[in-house]
């Protein structure tokens, strides 16, 4: 499989039963480093039926159309199309990547480790399971594997990429500098690893440094979301907000749907007009954070995410524009269904609309921290999620270890930490919120 061939006709690549992972990786490449090879890409989903009548079962064409999706970037819809499908090897590595994209690094690592277990001889899948793993924390497990794989990967960029990483994420920052560094001999401008050097740049405060690499990737396709991100931070505390809002766009053009990007983009503009309502922008952002949920996210009954994919209901806002009576109005949905979905929305701050088809849903409030989610969730390392450079120097800096240790905080304790802002604070707002949880009240 060469590139060439990738790039000339991808309809060839996709009606084929198995995809090399590198053929993946090229293709998704591809998709973002050119607009005419990204045309010929969605030309070739467009008509994916084609593509379909090629494969040998329906389920094989049901995990390609999840693959051409996360091809193309669309990493939220991939994930929903893949997780009712039945378990493959490409399924268990484009989920695992898909989650690994959206900061769920243990559901990353499980389907990681089934795709090795399906073909433990490719180094690629290999490679993402220990990305997952030291990601996810288990630093034990990852040390194993790098010992492992030294032998055979050894003068990679993505090898070394990957102790680097381990090492950053214990805290071991010359080591993981001199590992990113040992990356960039072998593949300048290997674009992971100067992320990660920007990014501990910029916990140390040396923003100027930082901002350089940030540029630098910047200029690299394909657009690398975090990046972006913590640019546009970087940016705004300088006090720079048009630049600031084109990185926010930047995202924006590649993941319509980034909420962080919308929610900090909106914060960009708003501070540039100086015409900006901290409290209103605040109370909205609360309400946004948890209508955005998406329902895949949420435990729940077989029958009643059944009943949510009937009505194509994708998030919690989706959710709470329905009524009991559309609810009930479906085949097998009785009342203990729907009291377990009205409990869900409660528990959220949220309930089923009137019927009156044209309020919309109204948020009741945010749950606060105690009772709001398990013991487990409150133990979970900060580590597992990826944050801002500010908010990581924030966590750093209050020696912040579990999420119940950020979610004890209230909005008054985290302004009072310098260059510490309202976007930051949303931030913070909307993974406490995917989690269940909320700052507490002052």
């Amino acid at each position: 499989m060469t590139a060439a061939a990738t790039a000339t006709d991808p309809r060839e690549v996709l009606s084929q039963d198995e995809i090399p992972t590198a053929a993946l990786m090229e293709l998704r490449r591809l998709a973002h480093c050119s607009m005419e090879e990204r045309s010929l890409l969605e030309q070739a989903i467009a008509d994916f039926g084609s593509i379909a009548k090629k494969l040998s079962s329906e389920n094989k064409a049901e995990v390609r159309k999840g693959t051409c999706l996360w091809v193309l970037g669309k990493v939220e819809d991939a994930f929903r199309v893949l997780e009712p499908a039945r378990q493959s090897k490409e399924r268990a590595y484009i989920l695992g990547l898909s989650y690994l994209d959206l900061g769920r690094v243990q559901d990353a690592v499980k389907q990681l480790h089934e795709a090795v277990d399906a073909d433990s001889g490719d180094e690629n899948l290999k490679l993402a399971l220990l990305e997952a793993r030291i990601r996810a924390g288990a630093a034990e497990e990852a040390e194993k594997m790098i010992g492992q794989l030294e032998k055979k990967l050894g003068r990679s960029a993505e090898y070394h990429y990957l102790r680097g990483l381990q090492s950053d994420y214990q805290g071991y920052f010359d080591d993981a500098q001199e590992a990113y560094e040992r990356a960039l001999e072998i593949e300048p401008g290997y674009a992971k690893a100067i992320f990660r050097m920007a990014h501990m740049l910029d916990l140390r405060g040396e923003d100027a440094r930082a901002l350089e690499l940030y540029e630098q990737l910047r200029k690299l396709r394909p657009c690398h979301v975090h990046t972006m991100i913590n640019l546009g931070t970087l940016y705004e505390d300088r006090g720079e907000y048009e630049r600031a809002a084109e990185c926010y766009r930047a995202v924006l053009e590649n993941y319509p749907n980034h909420a962080r990007a919308k929610l900090y983009l909106r914060d960009a503009v708003s501070s540039s007009s100086m015409f900006y309502d901290e409290d209103a922008a605040r109370r909205e952002a609360k309400v946004q954070q948890i209508l955005s949920q998406p329902v895949a996210e949420i435990s729940c009954s077989p029958r009643v995410r059944a009943a949510l994919q009937r009505m194509n209901v994708t998030t919690l806002g989706d959710l709470a524009q329905k009524s009991e009576e559309d609810l009930l109005g479906l085949p097998n949905f009785g009342r203990t269904s729907l009291r377990e979905l009205k409990e869900l929305l409660a528990a959220r701050g949220l309930s089923l609309s009137s019927g009156g088809g044209g309020a919309g849903p109204t948020p009741v409030a945010v749950p606060a921290v105690a009772g709001a989610s398990s013991e487990e969730t409150l133990k979970r390392n900060l580590s597992e999620f990826e944050w801002s450079g500010r908010i990581r120097k924030l966590i750093e800096k209050l020696s912040l270890v579990t999420v119940g240790d950020l979610a004890a905080l209230s909005e008054t304790d985290l302004l009072k930490n310098k260059n510490l802002g309202m976007t930051s604070i949303k931030e913070i707002q909307r993974k406490l919120s995917e989690l269940g949880l909320a700052m507490r009240e002052e």
